[in-house]
Formats: C-alpha cells, structure tokens, sequence
C-alpha cells in the first residue's frame, strides 16, 4: 500500500487517500489485518468490523477497498491477443487455454520446448505468448501494450522490477526510432506505475524456464 499510495504511482482520485496511509496501515495492523486476505474476510462478512478499525468516513473506506483491489489479476481472454498469428491462437484455445491464468498456470515450471509440445505450436511462439500473459497483468496493459514491451525486450515483470522509468522509457523509444512501428511511447507515470505494482504482485507460475 505505501508502494502503490503515492503521487507517482496512483490515480488522481485516490489522491485523498495518501496522508492518510499510514494511519490506515497501522489501525489495520493493531487490529490484526496484515494480509489483504485477512482483510477480505472482513470486510465481506458483513459485520461492519472493518470501518470499525479504520475509524474513518465511508467515503474513505470505499475508496480505500477500491484502491486495495484496482491491481488485481486481471484475467484476459487468450482471443483477445492479435500479435501472435490467428492460427496459433485458435491452437491455443482448442487445447483448453481460454484465458491468461490458464496459460500462466500451464506455463508454470515448464520449459518453451515443452509448452510448445503440450499446445503443438512453435517454441518461439510459446515464450512469447507465455511473456504477453505475465505483462498484461500489470495495470493498463492488454495486447498492444504487451507486444509492444516485449518487441522492445522486456519480456517479464522481473524486467520491470528490476528498472526505473528513465531506463525503460528509454528502451522503448529506441526501438520505435529504429523500427519504425508507429507504436506510441507510454506515459512517464503509466510505467511508473507498472513498476511500483510489479514489485507487489504474488509470482503467477514461472511463465516458462530456460
């Protein structure tokens, strides 16, 4: 939360919520709410209890719950991904794999040898449709975005946690300078963001070892 709650990373209108942070944390904390799961089973039980340890305004308790929740995985649909050839998506889904988790979870622990076996398409197509599953989990980030992040080299969220904006903005620009590919730089605080939540999402399965 302190990651995600600051001026560089969150959107405007959960910008009443960073002076309050802190506060918030730590009434959570006293109250035994360290995990956000922990902080689900209350908050969905009914009971009111959660207003009760935060001890401030609906209004900041729905926002806050909102802004908890705005990185959640985002399971996107496999059809949805237009820079891998029509042929190896419909491969993919005729072998069970409607949706991002599901390749994920396939994925894990494998290699893009046998994730290629296993879906009958090519090994260089298996890593990248691998890659563009773990990036379109981070905010604001479907097919375009993804295949434009890993055309550029970045092909996992380590590639994000691991870097600062300046770097990968950098990374982008020179390869759409020396591509040609019309594609659009992404805002300064859209891969701000991305890296803040890259370093707070759970791991998701491998996404293919080497």
């Amino acid at each position: 939360m302190r990651i995600i709650l600051n001026e560089d990373t969150t959107l405007s209108r959960f910008y009443p919520l960073i002076p309050l942070k802190n506060t918030i944390i730590e009434r959570l904390t006293a109250g035994g709410i360290l995990f956000q799961s922990q902080y689900d089973e209350v908050y969905y039980s009914g009971t009111g209890k959660i207003q009760e340890i935060i001890k401030m305004t609906p209004d900041v308790e729905k926002s806050f719950h909102s802004v908890l929740h705005l990185h959640d995985f985002k399971n996107r649909n496999i059809k949805e991904i237009k820079s891998l050839d029509s042929e190896v998506i419909s491969e993919v889904l005729s072998h069970g794999c409607r949706k991002t988790r599901d390749m994920i979870e396939l994925a894990s622990g494998k290699s893009g040898k046998e994730i290629s076996e296993l879906l009958q398409i090519r090994e260089a197509d298996a890593q990248k449709l691998c890659a563009l599953c773990h990036l379109m989990r981070l905010p604001g980030v479907k097919d375009t975005r993804a295949s434009l992040y890993y055309d550029s080299g970045l092909r996992s969220l380590d590639d994000f946690r691991n870097s600062t904006p300046d770097h990968i903005l950098k990374i982008i620009k020179d390869y759409i300078a020396q591509t040609g590919c019309g594609k659009s730089v992404p805002q300064r605080k859209e891969i701000t963001t991305q890296i803040a939540v890259s370093r707070i999402l759970p791991q998701q399965g491998a996404g293919g070892k080497a």
